[in-house]
């Protein structure tokens, strides 16, 4: 599967990588492989880690698709947090991007397409690490962006992880609370039954609007 665009400042080119990229993940990503996956290997040779070259020789951008039914320590954080508790379906391990990559809007948007692919109508879930700042609304932004609702804010080892659902969509016909992402009443509100797919800003960062799940 291959996705190639050109505007004049960016070449998008993303497509499933194979074991053949292992080492352009490893220069990508660290040592430690792409984060939250084990056995780099098997996910290429299972097709399930996709990229995005943008048209040059050295990776710019990867993520994996990981079971929800594994084993895997986000799997299972995940389903301790009532995410996917039934394991059914998939999720989107953090995007890892060299920090010139601009489109990641797009990537997430194609990454979602691939797994609704793979995983015909299970959940498809996906997951950003949490650091209060900048850096993070700017990447929860393109998260929601791409048509991804914010479902969760949940402890994982010594941080948070931002928690987004593909399958579901707050309804928009109830009232709605504004809270920025820093807010310590997000999570509560998120427990609740609440979730965000609109955002805006103003003089304190990010302020999403938060409604009731239908």
């Amino acid at each position: 599967m291959l996705l190639s665009t050109e505007t004049r400042t960016e070449i998008f080119d993303a497509q499933v990588l194979n074991t053949g990229d292992e080492a352009a993940i490893y220069r990508l990503a660290g040592s430690q492989g792409l984060p939250w996956t084990h056995e780099l290997p098997a996910l290429l040779r299972q097709g399930a880690v996709l990229g995005d070259y943008a048209g040059g020789s050295d990776l710019q951008a990867a993520a994996a698709l990981l079971p929800m039914f594994g084993l895997s320590r986000l799997a299972l954080s995940l389903r301790a947090a009532g995410c996917g508790a039934d394991g059914q379906g998939t999720v989107l391990t953090p995007l890892c991007h060299t920090p010139e990559y601009l489109p990641v809007r797009r990537f997430l948007r194609m990454a979602l397409g691939w797994a609704k692919q793979r995983c015909a109508s299970y959940h498809i879930w996906a997951v950003l690490p949490y650091e209060p700042g900048e850096e993070s609304e700017e990447l929860c932004a393109q998260y929601l962006a791409a048509g991804l609702t914010l479902r969760a804010l949940i402890p994982v080892d010594a941080g948070r992880m931002l928690v987004f659902a593909a399958h579901t969509h707050p309804r928009r016909d109830l009232p709605a609370r504004r809270l920025h992402l820093n807010d310590p009443a997000l999570p509560r509100h998120l427990e609740r039954g609440y979730s965000a797919a609109d955002f805006g800003w103003d003089k304190d960062g990010m302020l999403l609007t938060v409604r009731q799940e239908g």
